[in-house]
């Protein structure tokens, strides 16, 4: 396989990462208030959702390190677009990381 081909599969991997991570994070914060014991439920979806964010890293390393970085750049502008359109949807227009 083409490096081409290997970094574009990674980006796409680390979307896919992304997606999982922060989609996870959003749906655990909606279901808090459904939940008897909202602490444990943080916790272990953070364990859950880092355990595998960081497998699927560990797979993408293991072809090169080259790829890891394509697929943490997709990773983190996942974060930034789930971020955007969640906010959009409330009506907001700011960045995530503006107070």
């Amino acid at each position: 396989m083409s490096d081409s081909i290997f970094w574009c599969l990674a980006a796409v991997w680390g979307s896919a990462l992304g997606l999982f991570y922060f989609g996870g994070l959003w749906w655990t914060l909606q279901s808090l208030s459904e939940r008897s014991r909202p602490r444990s439920w943080v916790a272990l979806s953070y364990v859950v959702r880092t355990a595998l964010v960081l497998a699927g890293f560990w797979l993408v390393l293991r072809k090169g390190a080259a790829g890891l970085f394509f697929a943490l750049g997709a990773f983190f502008l996942m974060r930034v677009l789930i971020t955007r359109r969640l906010l959009h949807g409330k009506g907001g227009h700011r960045h995530a990381d503006q107070p």
